[in-house]
């Protein structure tokens, strides 16, 4: 009887220690911001103006479009312990999501993604939280979460590199490749449908980036998009449409040329009244249905990034 104790509880050791290899993740102590400052949270109005929809993609894989004008969208893997939703664009759509998930899919939310520390995709989680779901982020999300007073979830956990999840026979892998848009950018790859989730960074179609970049770092940004290009994906979300992978091989195109373009005038010394002047647009991007609103903010937030990275001779 010792002898198969002691069988059992190393058996029981190996397959704790398999769990933690596929889970990095660390719970965070929620009960420490039990009382934080919490800034008024927008997304609770408005709620007639968000049309909503939850559509299969493809077997247990479901994309929601929603949040104000129905302009965000996330997956939702669904099985029978429950779906995992990625994002919530906001309070209104969350709580019309979570019911939806309920009538449609008769499951519960057993898992949300944050895709990264910006209020507008990931407001309304803690709609989720309180029905009982897991909130899971990349650790450097906790941070501005709590600091910026965001009216969302705090994570339940949160994970460095790479995390999988794997409940009622599905999984889904989350990975950090590093700072792009925010520090905190978690890509979803759910690789039985050969989909990922990455939001802000990947490009729906053809499309300049948004605005003037915020919260930008250029280095990590080139590198996603090459993480994501080597992938073996044929669906992308990214957070406000659908993409594919040759989308992304564009953006990471236009991103490199337009921050070569920016950096050799501003070697040449030329400052911004000519410098913005003096970008060059390719015929097909400037037929990009948002080149007009973003052409010169993208020359700005680009502008930015190289003089706050480059010297010269001083």
């Amino acid at each position: 009887m010792r002898i198969i104790q002691i069988f059992a509880f190393v058996a029981a050791l190996c397959v704790s220690t398999l769990v933690r290899a596929q889970d990095e993740s660390q719970a965070v102590n929620r009960s420490q911001y039990a009382s934080r400052e919490i800034a008024p949270d927008p997304s609770v109005n408005n709620c007639t103006n968000q049309p909503h929809s939850l559509a299969q993609m493809k077997g247990n894989l479901y994309r929601w479009v929603g949040g104000p004008g129905g302009g965000y969208t996330g997956f939702v893997l669904t099985s029978p312990e429950g779906a995992l939703v990625v994002d919530a664009g906001g309070t209104c759509n969350a709580r019309w999501l979570l019911d939806e998930i309920k009538t449609q899919l008769k499951v519960p939310v057993k898992y949300v993604i944050l895709s990264h520390a910006h209020f507008d995709h990931i407001g309304g989680a803690q709609v989720f939280q309180q029905a009982g779901a897991t909130v899971i982020s990349q650790k450097n999300a906790l941070e501005p979460i709590i600091g910026d007073k965001l009216p969302t979830a705090v994570p339940d956990r949160v994970f460095e590199n790479q995390m999988k999840l794997t409940f009622g026979g599905e999984n889904a892998i989350l990975y950090y490749v590093g700072p792009s848009h925010s520090n905190s950018m978690t890509l979803v790859y759910f690789p039985t449908y050969k989909a990922l989730q990455c939001v802000d960074v990947c490009e729906a179609g053809r499309a300049l980036p948004f605005n003037d970049f915020p919260d930008f770092y250029y280095e990590g940004f080139i590198a996603t998009l090459d993480w994501v290009i080597k992938q073996d994906v044929d669906t992308i979300n990214t957070g406000h449409g659908m993409g594919t992978k040759e989308d992304q091989q564009v953006a990471r195109d236009y991103m490199i040329n337009l921050h070569d373009q920016v950096l050799a005038l501003v070697r040449k010394g030329e400052e911004w009244d000519h410098l913005y002047r003096d970008v060059k647009f390719t015929d097909e991007q400037k037929k990009y249905p948002n080149y007009d609103a973003n052409h010169i903010l993208n020359i700005l937030g680009m502008y930015r990034y190289v003089s706050e990275h480059h010297r010269g001779v001083w």
